[in-house]
């Protein structure tokens, strides 16, 4: 699973994450933006291991209202995708 997860991570763009962010109404400047693409490019594996740290570093680094409504988003989508992804 993890080579289609790496796979799809591959091809996602900036453009995609602000795209996903506004339509469920997330509204990054371009440091949060950019802070959370690094994120979802480089670090997606500690995100899917629940990772203190990296939740740490993105929760001190956007607004608390941004960062609770992605925390939100990723919990549904864990629990919607969880026998896909362990």
């Amino acid at each position: 699973m993890n080579s289609l997860i790496k796979q799809y991570i591959n091809k996602i763009n900036i453009n995609n994450i602000n795209d996903f962010a506004l339509k469920n109404n997330i509204i990054l400047d371009k440091n949060e933006l950019n802070i959370i693409y690094d994120v979802v490019k480089n670090h997606h594996e500690k995100i899917l291991n629940d990772d203190q740290d990296i939740f740490d570093y993105v929760k001190e680094n956007i607004s608390s209202d941004n960062y609770e409504k992605i925390i939100q988003l990723l919990n549904e989508y864990k629990e919607k995708f969880k026998g896909y992804l362990w």
